[in-house]
């Protein structure tokens, strides 16, 4: 099966981003993890699009 093409928009990488301090300043090593469980969401994402409703025109 290939993987699907996913678009992030600016803004969600921003909150991402912040996301990512907020964590590391509660515990060191805790905004990776927050990073790692991004990626995998992402790509459960890229792999299985149709499990998710579209809820805008084409996007899911």
């Amino acid at each position: 099966m290939a993987l699907r093409n996913l678009i992030i928009l600016p803004e969600a990488e921003q909150d991402v981003a912040q996301a990512y301090v907020w964590y590391e300043d509660q515990e060191f090593g805790l905004g990776e993890e927050f990073l790692r469980c991004v990626d995998a969401c992402i790509q459960f994402i890229r792999r299985s699009p149709g499990m998710y409703q579209v809820v805008h025109e084409s996007y899911c």
